[in-house]
């Protein structure tokens, strides 16, 4: 049973965290603080129903939250709204207006000592956790998560890292649910960039308008597909076959009609019932077909995981075409870079990762620094970037930490490699304890105590570092230096 080794201990709740990253808070690009969470939790996701089951019944101790440890703080990856009931009737005035008056009578009726703590189950990494939550939130009795939800849940995994084949093994994820993520991503993005009326504006926001979920029924009709000359599209989730102004005419009234609760998912319920719809529109209504196609990002404002067809094109890199068994596949050449890398490079493809994980985890992280630094050199960014940091006499040894290179090496990524690959590089990249396969994890394993790294783990920091290797040691000159 997953998770049947992960130790669970009771924890007081003032120290726990809310998850910012919860699906239930919409889209990733929504930070909010402490306090607002617990406001939207109450508001949007029936906290409130939550709050009264602990004042009338207690807290459950045989269901525990589930907590992982990120830079030093427990955060709640399972049970937010349980916690946020918690903190709210511990704490009435998180909460404001009528709200904060409800919570306030149902606080009365329980024990303080109650609530000082509670059992929470600690988890390895928030990537252990993927499984059981998206097991409890996806067609189960557990209040279920919305469209949008679901799929932010499923383009955000992927962005991650995770591969269609693991989607499916790990999380249970089909193919045609990650096609359902990204068009409903797409569908929602799209409707959010149209130039609407700001009271439309306004119910798109609405986490519980199922908006997106009318308007997905609707595209996945052949009828609605045909009037709005739509297809399924497994990187953008949808293409439009005809031009822009047709199709952006048809959609906002489409949109406005859900929005407005002129039509819904009863309204809008079978083929017939989107027919009719159709042919009551007036023909000035109804989109042409011209000869034209585009995608989501075409018209989507700012950036969509649904859509990466706004990325400036890049250089055509070699990649693995399968899984090798040594740390570094034998394709990887050294073209630019010290005969040092080259003696590493020799070494680390013919290193197996079953047998030397550690060794292998060491000289992976000497070898990704060594090549960071021969590529700023060979650039000219490395130069720059040291009277940025104070010259080499601030800076030991008189050379950058790889920690003080990563934001410079990230931009370059972003701008010489294509939207996926940069995405994938950045995640690797990133300094955060909690992050899998990456930079953070094999420089925890030389400096501090923890989990060994696994043969999969080495193999996952290649799959999302590739792309920068081949860059900085396989590119053509000209390309590479950017003339």
């Amino acid at each position: 049973m997953a998770g049947a080794d992960w130790p669970t201990r009771r924890v007081s709740v003032a120290s726990l965290h809310l998850d910012p990253k919860n699906p239930r808070l919409g889209r990733e690009t929504l930070a909010q603080a402490p306090r607002e969470i617990i406001q939207y939790l109450f508001e949007h996701d029936k906290a409130l129903e939550v709050a009264e089951s602990i004042a009338t019944r207690g807290f459950f101790p045989n269901e525990p939250l589930l907590a992982v440890n990120e830079n030093g703080r427990l955060v709640v990856v399972e049970g937010n709204r349980r916690l946020a009931a918690l903190k709210a009737l511990r704490e009435p005035g998180l909460l404001d207006g009528a709200r904060q008056r409800q919570i306030e009578k149902l606080s009365r009726k329980v024990v303080p000592q109650t609530l000082a703590s509670v059992p929470v189950t600690v988890a390895p990494s928030r990537r252990a956790t993927d499984r059981q939550i998206a097991g409890r939130h996806i067609g189960t009795p557990v209040l279920a998560w919305q469209a949008e939800n679901r799929a932010s849940f499923i383009l955000e995994k992927l962005a991650e890292g995770y591969d269609n084949d693991e989607l499916r093994d790990e999380l249970g994820f089909s193919l045609p649910d990650i096609q359902s993520a990204r068009q409903t991503r797409a569908i929602a993005d799209m409707a959010r960039s149209l130039p609407l009326a700001e009271e439309i504006k306004a119910k798109l926001e609405s986490p519980r308008a199922k908006i997106f979920t009318t308007l997905g029924r609707v595209i996945d009709s052949s009828v609605g597909r045909q009037y709005l000359h739509v297809e399924k599209d497994a990187d953008h989730g949808l293409r439009v076959t005809t031009a822009k102004p047709e199709f952006v005419k048809a959609f906002s009234k489409l949109v406005s009609d859900v929005a407005l609760g002129n039509q819904s998912s009863r309204t809008l319920n079978t083929n017939d019932d989107i027919e009719k719809y159709f042919k009551s529109w007036k023909p000035s209504e109804r989109p042409e077909k011209k000869k034209a196609t585009f995608v989501p990002a075409d018209i989507i404002e700012g950036k969509s995981v649904a859509s990466p067809a706004k990325a400036a094109p890049a250089p055509a890199l070699r990649k693995t075409k399968s899984i090798t068994k040594t740390v570094l596949p034998r394709d990887l050449k050294v073209r630019h870079g010290s005969e040092r890398l080259v003696d590493i490079r020799g070494e680390l493809v013919r290193l197996k990762r079953s047998d030397f994980p550690n060794a292998g985890a060491v000289l992976m992280r000497v070898f990704f620094e060594l090549a960071v630094t021969s590529y700023l050199e060979r650039t000219g960014e490395m130069k720059p970037l040291i009277e940025r940091l104070g010259g080499k006499g601030k800076l030991p040894f008189g050379v950058p930490q790889m920690k003080q290179m990563a934001p410079a090496i990230i931009k370059i990524a972003k701008e010489k490699l294509d939207a996926s690959d940069a995405n994938k590089v950045e995640k690797a990249l990133r300094y955060d304890a909690a992050a899998p396969f990456s930079l953070s994890e094999l420089h925890a394993f030389i400096h501090q105590s923890g989990d060994l790294p696994s043969e999969r783990d080495i193999w996952q920091f290649w799959l999302r570092t590739e792309p920068l290797f081949r860059l900085m040691l396989e590119a053509d000159e000209e390309e590479d230096l950017g003339k």
